[in-house]
């Protein structure tokens, strides 16, 4: 897939480059460039793993515009540009807690509804079909109801997010090419001795910080031949990021390579994980030593290390 998006007029565009994703940071930060910083720039979009075409690379390795440690992509471009308006810095705080917020609440109240939102544009027009002006005119929804929540101290509401792209996205959605398993059968599967490969897509200073047990660091532009051969025999290979948008980028990719038990979990990603109750090892977390045990007594009574989980809180 290669996608060129004019999103304005001028003989000699700013030109703006990336690698197709399915996060919203990706697709926030090209709505960030594109309509704020730069109107009338051009937007191109290869497949992951396509040579770059020339142009201000964004949201891919190398790039200065990328995520950096607990920042977003669109936090840096913001500020960079000095953009330091209440209604983007609300939008970035909603970007971060649905890309990088793993760990605690929410910091803005209405970041699940966005979610939600961008979630259910997926789904209508399909994860792998959903173009970039779709996206655009998402964020464009967003930005909007950002302004009108403050103007009118409401929340931010679902319908206000509700986008139409059936001018724009003329490709059919399909079916479920990834499939979700919930994590309570997963459990199950996995005390009836079934084989589980967890493949996490982040980069390592997040798997250092925090991670299923057992679990591979394997960002998708490491994977290879070598990788298939060694996952391809398990029962299920599971692969999650956060909130498992970069997830299904891996699950795709592997089952796309011939890893046809290729799967994401349900609830997504490390915080659907963290939410039932299971343990995470690594710096903010538990101890290997500790998390392992913790694992098995999940894997034995799952129902058991869910009521301790919402007990602590």
């Amino acid at each position: 897939m290669s996608v060129t998006l004019l999103t304005g007029c001028g003989a000699e565009p700013v030109v703006y480059v990336t690698e197709h994703g399915l996060g919203p940071d990706k697709w926030a930060t090209a709505w960030l460039l594109t309509k704020r910083i730069s109107p009338g720039a051009q937007l191109n979009v290869v497949d992951i793993g396509k040579e770059l075409p020339q142009g201000i690379a964004f949201d891919v390795p190398g790039s200065a515009m990328q995520r950096q440690g607990k920042l977003s992509a669109f936090e840096i471009v913001s500020a960079n540009h000095q953009l330091d308006d209440p209604d983007t810095r609300r939008f970035g705080r909603i970007v971060h807690d649905i890309e990088i917020g793993a760990w605690g609440a929410a910091a803005d109240a209405d970041s699940p509804v966005v979610e939600r939102a961008f979630r259910s544009l997926q789904e209508r027009y399909g994860r792998d079909t959903t173009l970039p002006a779709c996206y655009l005119k998402f964020f464009d929804a967003v930005h909007s109801a950002i302004r009108d929540a403050r103007e009118s101290s409401k929340a931010i509401s679902s319908d206000a997010l509700a986008v139409d792209c059936d001018q724009i996205a003329t490709q059919p959605a399909p079916g479920q090419i990834v499939a979700q398993v919930p994590i309570e059968h997963l459990l199950a599967e996995m005390k009836r001795g079934k084989s589980v490969v967890f493949v996490d897509v982040r980069e390592e200073d997040e798997f250092l910080e925090g991670h299923i047990p057992g679990a591979l660091n394997l960002p998708i532009r490491d994977l290879d031949e070598s990788v298939v051969q060694r996952v391809q025999s398990a029962d299920y290979v599971v692969s999650y990021c956060i909130k498992d948008f970069r997830g299904f980028e891996m699950a795709k990719a592997l089952k796309d390579a011939g890893v046809q038990n290729s799967v994401i979990l349900n609830p997504f990603g490390i915080r659907g994980w963290v939410e039932e109750g299971l343990p995470t090892i690594g710096s903010a977390a538990m101890t290997e030593v500790d998390g392992q045990r913790r694992f098995t007594e999940c894997i034995d009574s799952p129902n058991t290390c869910k009521a301790k989980a919402t007990a602590k809180h």
